[in-house]
């Protein structure tokens, strides 16, 4: 096995609620057909779920804290407390290793936040690293007035994150 897929916080933070990441249905859709694919060619998944601050919608057993899509018996799932799952388990890289990965295709949420760190995270381990352009999401940035949103759409801060990791 030398590819590996990395499916970084698909959480119902992103995907349920009020505030879901915009196209979440879409996007969810083609993160299940992704992982619906790995594992029909053996293709090694791990999931990683982030683990926020006691106070926070995303603290360990919240509702929007839990995995969106169910993990695989046998699929691994590494929580993380910073952007960069790397950071967070010092481990990782050597099980991966072990494991014969090389490459990592990298998926989820946020682009520009956890995906972009994860991936520059399993660079500096020395994995082959990319995130997969239309497999990762995030929420625009900005403010909205009576023109609309003002600022960056979502959709370009994943590009920008496609453009500067290629």
């Amino acid at each position: 096995m030398s590819r590996a897929l990395l499916v970084v916080d698909v959480q119902n933070w992103g995907f349920a609620g009020d505030w879901p990441v915009p196209d979440h249905e879409a996007l969810l859709e083609r993160i299940r057909d992704r992982v619906e694919a790995a594992r029909a060619s053996n293709e090694l998944v791990v999931w990683v779920q982030n683990d926020g601050d006691a106070d926070e919608m995303d603290a360990p057993g919240e509702f929007f804290w839990e995995l969106t899509l169910p993990p695989a018996e046998g699929e691994r799932v590494w929580r993380k407390t910073t952007k960069n799952v790397f950071e967070s388990n010092p481990d990782m890289a050597g099980w991966l290793r072990d494991l014969g990965v090389t490459s990592l295709d990298i998926i989820g949420l946020q682009s520009e936040m956890c995906v972009r760190s994860s991936t520059l995270g399993a660079r500096s381990a020395g994995f082959t690293a990319s995130p997969v352009p239309g497999l990762h999401g995030t929420y625009p940035e900005g403010t909205h007035d009576e023109s609309g949103l003002t600022g960056v759409s979502a959709a370009e801060l994943s590009a920008r994150v496609d453009a500067e990791l290629a």
